[in-house]
């Protein structure tokens, strides 16, 4: 299960791991890590639009040896004043995660959990994914939340998972829905809050530059995802930032150990 809880004013994320996996690690938001987690590598970066705590947030579960569970998702408004919502949404997401199977339904549960908590002018925009390395397949759900960008092993790249439903904790009833996708080795998805499409996009709709530049990284998701670090790092305006928050994942070519790994570049 997901396990968060705030520690000396900071949100951490105690991340649940199986067994050979450092189970007793803090991970700090913001976060620059990598993780090889059996077949997947999950990598990670975000900033807080002041440099200290921000409103994005991202978690992962193992569903089993070949199954990854991952959640990305924005609380509105930007900075420390975001970040202020934080513990309640992730406290509502750990539980949800623990009573729910598959993105919709924990999508539908984190929604209801939440209407009841943000007041009526606050909301949080969440996409939630698993990744069945077994079934070849990508499972999506979206609330209101920027849509995932998939490229294929061919060098092709597409745009999946558009939102399915509103953002979540504004209507009691709202649904969503799974759509799903085949994912096999060499596939490279990324994932990515408002902050990093603002930063260098001017059609937030078809996100054409944000395409562009994952199809011109490399086969990896290393590649691809520092490919997209020097882009932002290079874009982004000195001030008016958005809190940003990126994740690239792919199947590793073979099963790999369980390793947790710092990743030193920052946006």
């Amino acid at each position: 299960m997901f396990n968060l809880r705030a520690r000396r004013g900071e949100l951490a994320r105690r991340v649940h791991l199986p067994r050979g996996v450092q189970s007793d690690r803090l991970f700090l938001n913001p976060l620059s890590a990598a993780w090889d987690l059996g077949p997947f590598r999950l990598l990670a970066e975000s900033r807080a639009a002041d440099g200290g705590l921000g409103g994005d947030f991202h978690a992962f579960r193992m569903r089993g040896a070949k199954r990854l569970a991952v959640v990305i998702g924005d609380a509105c408004g930007r900075g420390a004043a975001a970040a202020t919502m934080l513990p309640r949404v992730l406290a509502r997401l750990e539980q949800s995660v623990s009573s729910t199977e598959g993105p919709s339904q924990l999508l539908r549960e984190l929604n209801r959990r939440l209407v009841g908590e943000l007041s009526s002018d606050r909301f949080v925009t969440g996409a939630a994914f698993e990744i069945d390395a077994q079934a070849g397949t990508l499972t999506v759900a979206n609330a209101g939340h920027v849509p995932g960008v998939l490229r294929r092993a061919s060098g092709e790249v597409t745009i999946i998972g558009r939102a399915s439903g509103p953002p979540l904790g504004i209507m009691e009833a709202s649904s969503y829905f799974d759509e799903s996708y085949r994912f096999g080795r060499g596939d490279v998805l990324v994932l990515m809050t408002d902050g990093v499409v603002e930063a260098v996009e001017t059609d937030l709709a078809e996100m054409p530059t944000v395409t562009a530049l994952v199809a011109q990284g490399l086969c990896d998701s290393k590649s691809v995802h520092r490919h997209l670090l020097s882009q932002l790092t290079a874009r982004q305006p000195v001030r008016d930032a958005d809190d940003m928050t990126l994740l690239s994942l792919e199947l590793l070519p073979q099963s790999g150990s369980w390793n947790l790994a710092g990743y030193q570049q920052t946006i």
